[in-house]
């Protein structure tokens, strides 16, 4: 979603991007730099913005990219694993509330898996209950399970405006105006936010150069648990594989200008980075006896 904003109107408004991963490695930040559209992005990794020890980094960087970038636009990516519910109160304590205006929360659903997560921590339901807009997505592959994730996202907030789309694409023109549209979050003051998930997240950094099979086998041993996987990794057939795995569905994908090193943020309660380097290790040799 946030990339086919910036193609639209990366050239049109001053847009800034508040980049934050529940992992210590940056995977979106990465994407989004990749675009090639005039933004500015700061990233906040290794925890949630809205968490206590990340409270004053956060808000001290967001008052200084007003000062210095002043832009008329401001996307605050959190991580996944976040809790929103205190974002109103961070709005408008910090010394801050006369800079910045918020003005949309936005929940992205995913409409094939959130039968599977919904149920799991306080912090997803927080997400659909403090949403002025719930962006259903994955509509083109949802058949069976449209119908009833919106009876679930109206009967928890049957305020929000529901969109339904692919590939997160939608009439954006809402999300970049002036208009003051303030969102009216105070009888939600009173939730307590959830604290520190309880989901492993091990990123896996490869210096190694797998073949194409070798990850894709590598990415179907983990996938059965595994709530997430995500990440570049460079193989030894000279291209970059784009990895996006969701609840038993994956992509991989071929993306070209990428210059990092190969790293996969792994959302996983089984197993440390030192095992699932070992597995991958041991799956690479497998395959090239």
């Amino acid at each position: 979603m946030l990339k086919n904003v910036l193609n639209e109107y990366g050239d049109k408004k001053r847009i800034a991007v508040i980049q934050n991963e529940f992992a210590s490695s940056g995977i979106d930040g990465i994407e989004l730099k990749n675009s090639e559209n005039d933004f500015k992005l700061i990233e906040i990794n290794n925890g949630s913005v809205f968490c206590v020890c990340q409270l004053n980094n956060f808000t001290g960087l967001l008052e200084k990219l007003t000062v210095d970038y002043q832009p008329e636009v401001i996307f605050l990516e959190s991580s996944g694993l976040a809790d929103p519910v205190s974002v109103a109160q961070i709005l408008n304590a910090y010394g801050i509330k006369d800079k910045v205006i918020l003005k949309n929360i936005i929940t992205v659903i995913d409409a094939v898996n959130f039968t599977k997560t919904f149920q799991l921590m306080p912090r997803f339901k927080h997400q659909v209950l403090v949403a002025d807009k719930l962006i259903v997505n994955k509509t083109d592959i949802a058949a069976g399970y449209e119908e009833e994730v919106i009876g679930v996202l109206k009967k928890w907030n049957p305020f929000a405006e529901i969109v339904e789309t692919t590939y997160g694409k939608f009439d954006y023109d809402n999300l970049i105006s002036n208009s003051k549209t303030i969102s009216n979050k105070k009888e939600f003051e009173s939730i307590k936010a959830g604290n520190k998930p309880e989901i492993g997240v091990s990123v896996l950094r490869m210096h190694e150069k797998p073949t194409q099979k070798q990850l894709t086998g590598f990415i179907e041993d983990i996938l059965p648990s595994s709530q997430r996987i995500k990440g570049f990794v460079n193989t030894s057939e000279g291209d970059t594989i784009a990895v996006q795995a969701t609840y038993g569905q994956y992509e991989l994908s071929v993306i070209e200008k990428y210059e990092g090193r190969s790293e996969l943020i792994i959302f996983n309660d089984e197993y440390t980075p030192g095992e699932l380097h070992k597995m991958f290790k041991l799956k690479a040799a497998a395959d090239e006896q």
